[in-house]
């Protein structure tokens, strides 16, 4: 299957728009269709491939889920994370507190990722957008396709496809950056430039997290590693969000994009 701007695999709706615009935030979002994918991996072969990186033992490689399908419904997945200036019109219109490092020029243009917030303002963006946080089921969907490939591109890792410490940017870039990585359906940076809160949560642990960041390493940054953060911790310049939105509302907030 190859990985491009709006490639979709078949999905059993055939009539969804692939891409809308949430009219809310003003955000471009992807058609995640329904049907079984799998998540998950084999134990064995990560240990495996992080040697072949380079990368020594970590704690959170052997916290990956075991590979088993899932069936999902229909979703729209935002192409980018939220970004500082979409962050900063929710905080217009609802007085919450700055993000951390707010002022600081390495963090705070426009197009980056918003950082150091926690996953309880992260998920009161979303509401306020009509949307909500995927769940890690939808977010590795999203990332890997039904094909159950590694990163979002293919199952090689490929420097430039995404911001992870092998890039040497040293903070996020702005959403989009590098667009070879796009995934199956059409969501950019689901590897590397900033972990990504989810709603799912890990008992005794937090709120999972995808996607690795541009402080990790490429075995860091596959569809299948998963970490976990405190609700509500707060100030990471490595962890922000995307969001969601379920079919329900995409048909009223939603407008087709062409």
């Amino acid at each position: 299957m190859t990985s491009g701007e709006d490639v979709l695999y078949s999905g059993p709706n055939v009539n969804l728009p692939l891409v809308i615009l949430t009219v809310k935030d003003n955000a471009e979002a992807v058609l995640l269709p329904a049907g079984e994918y799998v998540v998950g991996t084999f134990k064995e072969k990560v240990l495996e491939l992080v040697r072949s990186l380079g990368e020594k033992d970590d704690p959170i490689f052997h916290a990956e889920l075991l590979r088993h399908p899932v069936v999902l419904k229909d979703v729209y997945v935002d192409r980018f994370a939220v970004t500082n200036a979409r962050y900063a019109a929710f905080l217009k219109a609802t007085k919450q507190r700055d993000p951390a490092y707010w002022l600081d020029r390495r963090y705070n243009e426009p197009e980056q990722p918003v950082t150091g917030i926690s996953w309880r303002e992260a998920a009161a963006y979303a509401e306020w957008a009509g949307k909500r946080l995927p769940t890690e089921d939808e977010w590795e969907a999203a990332a890997r396709g039904n094909d159950e490939r590694i990163w979002p591109w293919g199952n090689v890792f490929e420097n430039g496809r995404c911001n992870s410490r092998e890039w040497h940017a040293g903070k996020p870039l702005p959403v989009g950056s590098l667009p070879a990585g796009v995934s199956p359906c059409g969501a950019h940076d689901l590897a590397g430039n900033v972990w990504e809160f989810t709603s799912t949560n890990w008992e005794n642990m937090g709120r999972v997290i995808r996607g690795g960041s541009y402080q990790h390493g490429a075995a860091y940054c596959r569809n299948t590693c998963r970490w976990a953060m405190d609700p509500d911790l707060r100030g990471k310049t490595t962890l922000g969000f995307r969001c969601v939105m379920d079919l329900a509302k995409a048909r009223i907030y939603g407008k087709p994009v062409s």
